[in-house]
């Protein structure tokens, strides 16, 4: 795939550097800055892009409180949507030439659409205002979001009529700025600031702290357990009590919750932290259900069935949480009856014939009975797109090869009841983060990103990506199981499975993995490419590799 590298680097390489000569010393995780105390408010943000490489400012200072220009403006934001800098035959700004420093960066932000010029100048060296690092990195970062989004008055000095009130309104949502006061959105930017919002976009864990969510009423009002949903559905959560407002998470058959409060049909309960709202006609209380059945003897039949996926072996507990005492263990390949799930991510299972609990993130699950892809949701990531081609090389563009066999993947997932998401099914650019963001509004059940690559003319074969960041043993799984089908079927060689840090594997959380075609570069893999029909062939191989991950 084109520009690998800094797919594979992304924010761990990205150099971020406002003086006129770009540094190639790393930046070590105890690096610190003379001018940036542990009190200072943006110390943390600073901290994790020195160590992330971002920034290093002259390497003892940081300077945080300077204006940021827009040369340095440009070189950050590229370099944060994975791409390096771009070479065209003449510049395209008049005040910008080839020998300034930012002038690679500054192609390709305005090749990005990030910034732009005027009357053929684009003034590197003009500050950038607050307002302006809003909406940048709002539409590199949340873009998806911005149609849904709605001002409600923030801020003081940012009217319903402002022009960037949207962009600032969803960094408050998403907890990259705080509301309340004033923003001052014509002030300069500066270094800090720039630096806080990138990182706390990047990072969740840097993210603002939200006043916690907090019950109607302080007491349970009783405990429910989800009924009347039909095997291939979920229960929609949603923000607020009616089918207008927005669901934010999905409860299956037999799940328990608390109810809190009643609004007419609707039940307030609490989802994994958070506050959200159900139909009453969904949820029965837990004594009702029971019918005065001793403890949860109630629950007769099996909801589900689940493989046991680690990589040596699963605590099996006396109750759902980790404080609870280990009465057992379950193996590698084990398979387990679910009878219910918690809110928790417990399930409750027949162990030695007592009722235990394990945890769910180790249980590869499907319905009882049921094809193990019916009803999953699996986002499908056609990778580049638009003003970004990916590799080209011997007359094949990747982003137009790997559209056509994700196409036909989307096709073949839902003729076997898969709800299928798609980042892409045109000629679209989505950023990264974007794509990320897809897959875990989707509440995805494995995310596979679909590439071809290049690099020299000897390279050649098929490869896939998992990382280990996140559900490691059921990535690499999945990325073992298209590997074995894309060589089968398609006649690629098998060049290798790894562990790799790609962006859009790295920051899902769920089953994910990167699938490299072949090579753009290689003449035998572009033969193959080439041969008719290998759209489908490809896009059989994903879909059987995924299935054959499913159904054990």
């Amino acid at each position: 795939m084109g520009k690998k590298i800094s797919y594979v680097c992304l924010s761990l390489v990205m150099l971020w550097t406002l003086i006129p000569t770009l540094g190639t010393e790393e930046v070590s995780a105890s690096s610190t800055f003379s001018d940036v105390n542990d009190n200072y408010w943006a110390s943390d943000e600073i901290d994790y892009i020195a160590e992330q490489g971002i920034a290093n400012g002259d390497g003892v200072r940081f300077r945080p409180e300077e204006p940021v220009n827009r040369a340095a403006a440009s070189v950050m934001m590229t370099k944060s949507l994975g791409y390096g800098g771009h070479d065209r035959s003449a510049p395209t700004y008049s005040d910008v030439s080839k020998d300034f420093w930012a002038y690679k960066y500054i192609e390709r932000a305005s090749e990005l659409g990030i910034f732009q010029g005027t009357d053929g100048a684009f003034k590197p060296n003009d500050s950038i205002r607050k307002a302006q690092v809003a909406a940048v990195v709002a539409r590199a970062f949340f873009g998806d979001e911005l149609e849904e989004v709605s001002y409600d008055g923030s801020f003081t000095d940012i009217s319903d009529r402002f022009w960037a009130k949207d962009y600032i309104e969803v960094l408050v949502e998403n907890h990259i700025i705080e509301e309340g006061g004033s923003f001052r959105p014509n002030d300069e930017a500066t270094r800090a600031e720039l630096s806080a919002y990138l990182a706390r976009a990047m990072n969740k864990e840097l993210r603002l702290d939200r006043e916690e969510e907090k019950p109607s009423n302080t007491e349970i009002l009783y405990e429910g357990v989800v009924v009347n949903i039909d095997d291939d559905d979920e229960l929609y959560v949603r923000s607020g009590p009616g089918t207008d407002y927005r669901h934010f998470d999905k409860l299956d058959n037999g799940e328990r919750v608390d109810v809190y409060g009643e609004e007419g049909k609707w039940l307030e309960i609490f989802v994994r932290g958070k506050k959200g709202y159900v139909s009453s006609y969904y949820v029965e209380k837990v004594d009702e259900v029971q019918s005065g059945e001793d403890s949860m003897d109630y629950r007769t039949e099996p909801i589900a069935e689940a493989l046991v996926s680690v990589s040596s072996t699963l605590n099996v507990r006396s109750g759902p949480g980790t404080n609870y005492e280990t009465i057992g263990k379950l193996k590698n390949g084990d398979v387990v009856e679910i009878y219910e799930r918690t809110n928790e991510s417990w399930a409750l299972i027949k162990f030695n014939n007592q009722w235990a609990y394990t945890h769910r993130n180790y249980l590869r699950e499907k319905k009882k009975g049921s094809n193990g892809l019916a009803g999953k949701t699996i986002v499908i990531d056609p990778g580049h797109g638009d003003h970004d081609p990916g590799a080209q090389a011997n007359g094949l563009i990747e982003k137009n090869v790997v559209l056509e066999v994700g196409l036909r993947v989307e096709k073949l997932l839902e003729d076997a009841g898969v709800n299928v998401v798609m980042t892409r099914k045109d000629d679209t650019f989505i950023t990264l983060q974007g794509r990320v963001d897809i897959a875990e509004r989707a509440y995805a059940d494995s995310f596979v990103s679909i590439h071809a690559n290049a690099a020299s003319a000897a390279a050649e074969g098929a490869e896939t990506f998992y990382n280990s960041d996140h559900v490691a043993e059921e990535s690499k799984k999945l990325a073992q199981a298209i590997q074995t089908r894309l060589v089968q079927e398609t006649g690629m060689k098998h060049r290798r499975v790894a562990d790799a840090r790609f962006y859009v594997i790295r920051n899902t959380t769920m089953p994910s993995t990167l699938v490299e075609l072949g090579f753009l570069t290689n003449p035998g893999d572009v033969n193959r490419m080439k041969q008719a029909g290998y759209p489908d062939r490809a896009a059989q191989a994903i879909y059987n590799g995924i299935r054959d991950f499913y159904d054990w």
